[in-house]
Parts: structure tokens; C-alpha cells; sequence
């Protein structure tokens, strides 16, 4: 039999972050962990309905909010598993997260893989919906009396003080809990569950503990050891059979004292202009790739390799990544896994970061495409709007043909991503150097929308060469490329014209000053 499990809930539990100053990176880095940490305790949870033991003959895959199991037993068993797990979550994460579970059995591993898919996209299409009638009051929570002044969904139990303001404020359990446990995940070496509650964390009746130290206290309460850097070798203290590695850490920007770097701090380290950026990138047709792997296969080991090694593409070979370049250590993972990844970090480090992340996955899957949306945002903002904007980019980006990058007002193939940056970095080093003014920008950009917008203006070409005539001065580098862009404005197959507003637009950003930021 094959059992599938999937979180659903995830983007929203993760962004929806109400606080819009400092604490917010320390309570995003928490969420995407718990939700890694609530997929390890699912499948033990569902493991232990089955008599399975934890090991990796049974557990296939986890990652990404997902997980394969494989043993013998019954597919009726498990909708009783997932009501019982659902009424935790419910409780737990006022209905934003939810557990779905499929199975299939009596074939090939390839046949119950495809009828446990199936059951698994019945499951997500019936959202709560219990193995007997429907009790509505079931779904109905408890009254809020003083609710969190963060989350607004919990009762506030907690005090602390507001991080930029220090003024006190009634936190709930979850969201002072988040806040701490984002400050001790850069330190975490690995995480212990154990049955029952703890102060960490706790989810299914499963409780977490963050370890730093080399050495594992194991005990009889003890589930499962896990090593959250993918280390294959069980700890000191831990037996080899109660030992898992995965790849949950994550790249956090650190400051001096090794603690993690506030959004407001990280957006100071950018040029130009003090924005964050959100990129946001996933594989495209996955599906599609999935089936060819399991087209006349009768076992999974073809596809759980494919399913690995993307998983370790993004969970693990991106942050050595990033720790290894200094041009990239302000970045700030939020999730990375399975297929996709969202990061956060100064906006022209993430700019130039997604053409490099995206040459490293061409590398390694030269048979695959991947798309990305890049959105920006102010740091003391709250990040979900910008997410949802990456998002949106993002679907843009992956329309027909794909293999592409939105940002900036513009959609355009990886292969133009260093031309774009190139053009716009020579802009904004004539500006430094006195050769153009950064006000004409604004002419070049509203020149640019209007020859090649909705309703093309063909005087709009006439006027970008009286305009260069008469501010650009002769026998510069800039005049010459300006020369050159009026001979070919009208030409929009050409990529310097056609992503022009994509190039002055980050031109603009990389050289706006202090008194323009606000």
C-alpha cells in the first residue's frame, strides 16, 4: 500500500504575518519551519495508525509539506486517521492548516501510487468532511475573549514587549512561541520529537525540541532524531534506528552577535533605494515530469530519485550555496523545498541571485524549466502583500512558453536576465558619473510605455531624439548609446527595446537617495 499526505494551508499560514515591523523575519523563518516539523510528526502520527514502524523501508519521502509511506494494510483505515489529525489542527491553527491523506493498494507500487493520488485530490476537494454527518459545531472555535494583538485569531495569554516600539502588548501562545523559536533555529543542529507536549513546539501529540549541541539525550518518550543539515550519520547518543537526516535548515541572515538580521537592517544593505524583494520560483510542468518517470514503471524508485533530488536542490544545495558566496549572504530564506522556494532578501542582490539560482538548476536538470516573480516591497511593511505579488508574477511568468522571470513590469526568458541587468547597471553608473541625469529616466521610461504600449504613439520616437539632442551630451558614452536606442525605438523585437521599461525601472530603484525613499 501507498500512502500519500499532504498539508494544505500552507501559503497562508506562512505570510500571514499581521506584525509589519522588526519581529516578522523572525516569525516568518519560524512558520516555514513548523510547517517541515507538522509534515515529520503527520507521518509518524499516520505511521503508528498503521503499525508501521519509522524506517526507510515505509517512510519514501518528506518534504515540502508532503510525504510518501509505503507498507502493507488496509486503505480504510486511513480516513479515520486524517478526522482525527484535522480536529488537532483545527485546534491548533484555527482551521489554516489541514492534513489530507490518500491511499492505494493491490497493484504495483506505480498502480497504488496513482489510486493513492487520486484518493489524495478527493480528499483536498472535501476539506473537514467527516467519515459520518456533518456536526457543524465541531468547526465552530471558541470564543477569542482578548484576542492576540499579533494574529488576532488566538486568546492573548502572553506579555512581551513590541520589538521596535518596546512598548508591552498580549501576544497569544503561538505567536510568542514563533517568535522565539525564530531565534533559535540559525544555532539548531537537530530536532528531537517526542510524544506528548513541550515548550517548543508541539503538533499531533508530538512534542519538539531544538538541539544544539553535538550530543542527543535520547528517551523512552523519544519518536524520532532528526538531523536538520541532511547529516546521515546518527548523533552521539542516538541509535542509528531512531535517526533521520532531512534538510530543514534554512539561510538566515545573522548579525554580529549571531542573531538573526531584522528586515529593516537587511533592506539597508541594498543599493539604491532601502526595498526587500520577495522572489518566488517553482519548476515548471511538474506534472508532466512526474508521469514521464512513472509512464511503464511498476515500482516508484524512478520517481522518489526525481522527487529527491529536486528536494535537495532546493532544500540543501541552494543554502551551501549561499553560504559559500559572500554575494549572496543577505539573503533570507523563508521555504525551499519539494519544487519551488521562496526567498527574501535586498532587492538587487535577490535580482541578480534568481539568474544565478536559475543557471545552477539548468545545470543540474537540463531537461526541466523553471519560472520566478519578484516582487518589492518596504521593510516595515508586512510581507504578505509582497508574496501574493511574487505569486502573481510568478503565474505570469508561466504563461506560454514558460522558462521566464516577471519583475520590474516585464516578462522575459532567463536568456535576456543578464542583458537587462547589464543595461540597467550602465545606467545607473552614468548617473554616478555625471554623464545623465537620473531625471530623465522618467522621460526615457514614459517614452518607452508609450511607443510600445497598448496604444502605440509613433511620435513617441521623435521626441525621445529631440530629448536626447538636446540633454545628452556629445561624444560621451551615453550620447553614443543613446544615438543607437533612437535609431532602433521602434523596433520592439529588439530585447534592449522591448524590456527597456524593465531596464529604467531598476535603473530608477538603484539610484534613488535618501530623500526620495520615503
Amino acid at each position: 500500500m501507498i500512502v500519500l499526505g499532504d498539508i494544505s494551508g500552507i501559503q497562508r499560514y506562512l505570510f500571514d504575518v499581521s506584525e509589519a515591523r522588526g519581529g516578522q523575519a523572525h516569525r516568518l523563518r519560524a512558520r516555514s519551519f513548523l510547517v517541515q516539523a507538522l509534515t515529520e510528526c503527520a507521518a509518524l502520527r499516520v505511521l503508528d495508525s498503521l503499525h508501521w514502524p519509522t524506517e526507510d523501508t515505509h517512510f519514501l519521502f518528506s518534504g515540502a509539506g508532503k510525504f510518501t509511506l509505503r507498507g502493507t494494510g488496509a486503505p480504510t483505515v486511513i480516513q479515520g486517521v486524517a478526522e482525527e489529525l484535522n480536529g488537532m489542527l483545527l485546534r491548533d491553527t484555527f482551521g489554516e492548516l489541514r492534513l489530507s491523506l490518500g491511499a492505494g493498494s493491490g497493484g504495483s507500487e506505480v498502480d497504488d501510487y496513482r489510486q493513492a493520488q487520486a484518493a489524495l485530490q478527493r480528499a483536498k476537494a472535501a476539506p473537514w468532511r467527516p467519515t459520518g454527518a456533518w456536526e457543524p459545531n465541531r468547526l465552530i472555535l471558541p470564543p477569542l475573549d482578548t484576542p492576540c494583538a499579533l494574529c488576532r485569531r488566538a486568546p492573548a495569554s502572553e506579555d512581551e514587549d513590541d520589538p521596535d516600539t518596546g512598548r508591552p502588548r498580549r501576544v497569544c501562545r503561538h505567536c510568542s512561541q514563533n517568535y522565539r523559536l525564530g531565534r533559535s533555529l540559525p544555532r539548531a543542529r537537530h530536532l528531537i520529537l517526542r510524544a506528548g507536549t513541550g515548550d517548543a513546539f508541539s503538533w499531533l501529540g508530538i512534542a519538539g525540541e531544538l538541539v544544539g549541541g553535538a550530543s542527543i539525550n535520547v528517551d523512552s518518550r523519544t519518536r524520532l532524531v532528526i538531523g536538520l543539515d541532511g547529516d546521515v550519520t546518527a548523533p552521539p547518543g542516538c541509535p542509528p534506528e531512531r535517526y533521520m537526516p532531512r534538510r530543514l535548515m534554512a539561510s538566515v541572515p545573522l548579525d554580529e552577535n549571531g542573531d538573526p538580521v531584522w528586515f529593516v537592517d537587511l533592506a539597508k544593505r541594498a543599493v539604491g533605494d532601502h526595498l526587500l524583494a520577495v522572489l518566488k520560483a517553482d519548476v515548471d510542468s511538474l506534472g508532466t515530469q512526474i508521469e514521464r518517470r512513472l509512464q511503464g514503471q511498476a515500482e516508484l524508485t524512478e520517481y522518489l530519485q526525481f522527487a529527491d533530488a529536486l528536494d535537495t536542490f532546493f532544500a540543501s544545495e541552494l543554502r551551501h550555496e549561499i553560504a559559500r558566496d559572500r554575494r549572496w549572504n543577505s539573503i533570507y530564506t523563508v521555504f525551499a523545498g519539494g519544487d519551488d522556494l521562496v526567498m527574501i532578501g535586498p532587492w538587487d542582490v535577490m535580482f541578480r541571485f534568481a539568474n544565478h539560482m536559475r543557471e545552477l538548476f539548468h545545470r543540474r536538470f537540463p531537461e526541466l524549466t523553471l519560472s520566478a516573480g519578484i516582487s518589492m516591497f518596504k521593510p516595515k511593511r508586512p510581507v504578505k502583500t509582497a508574496i501574493e505579488q511574487a505569486e502573481q508574477l510568478l503565474e505570469q511568468a508561466k504563461e506560454a512558453p514558460k522558462d521566464q522571470c516577471a519583475a520590474f513590469g516585464k516578462v522575459w526568458n532567463w536568456k535576456q536576465h543578464e542583458m537587462i541587468l547589464r543595461e540597467a547597471e550602465q545606467l545607473a553608473g552614468w548617473v554616478q558619473s555625471g554623464q545623465v541625469q537620473r531625471g530623465w529616466f522618467h522621460t526615457l521610461l514614459e517614452l518607452a510605455v508609450a511607443r510600445h504600449g497598448d496604444t502605440p504613439d509613433l511620435m513617441a520616437t521623435a521626441r525621445l531624439a529631440y530629448h536626447v539632442d538636446r540633454n545628452y551630451r556629445r561624444n560621451t558614452e551615453a550620447r553614443r548609446w543613446a544615438d543607437a536606442l533612437v535609431h532602433r525605438f521602434d523596433d520592439a523585437d529588439q530585447p534592449e527595446i522591448r524590456y527597456l521599461p524593465a531596464i529604467v525601472r531598476h535603473a530608477l530603484t538603484a539610484t534613488r537617495v535618501a530623500d526620495e525613499r520615503e
